[in-house]
């Protein structure tokens, strides 16, 4: 994914951690791990390295004890997006759709706390690893990109 919006803004994107943080399952979580198990929750957004703009915000829910230790050193010291980190690392997955969020609901910027403006859509997927749940993802694409679809 991360590839696909530095094609569509045409400038090299960086996450901006917006939180990071280890949390427990509850017995219902959708990546089949029991209750109690640790897992990694975080919020960032991406953002155009050259021009600072928001394009997406996401937040993420990982199961740490799935994914390599190169894959979490990097996730939590660089400023590369997931989908870079994945695909760098040739961690091959799968995206399964989910229901929700709903892009009208929310805006991205009551999320955060920040002023990162409306949303165009939203969505939420998980992503397997090895047919192994690893993470699950919601992600709001931002207004600023509108600018780039309104030529396309």
């Amino acid at each position: 994914m991360t590839s696909c919006l530095e094609r569509l803004v045409g400038e090299p994107i960086d996450a901006q951690l917006e939180s990071h943080e280890t949390i427990v399952a509850s017995s219902a979580n959708g990546l089949g791990v029991e209750a109690g198990h640790p897992l990694l929750a975080r919020s960032a957004t991406l953002r155009g390295r050259r021009s600072g703009r928001s394009y997406l915000y996401a937040e993420t829910v990982l199961v740490p004890s799935r994914l390599s230790d190169e894959f979490l050193h990097r996730l939590g010291t660089s400023r590369d997006p997931i989908g870079r980190i994945l695909e760098e690392e040739g961690i091959a997955v799968t995206r399964e759709p989910l229901a929700g969020p709903d892009a009208t609901a929310l805006s991205a910027a009551d999320r955060t706390g920040t002023d990162v403006g409306g949303c165009l859509l939203a969505r939420s997927y998980r992503v397997d690893a090895a047919g192994k749940p690893v993470m699950v993802i919601s992600e709001w694409f931002l207004t600023s990109l509108e600018i780039f679809l309104s030529d396309r």
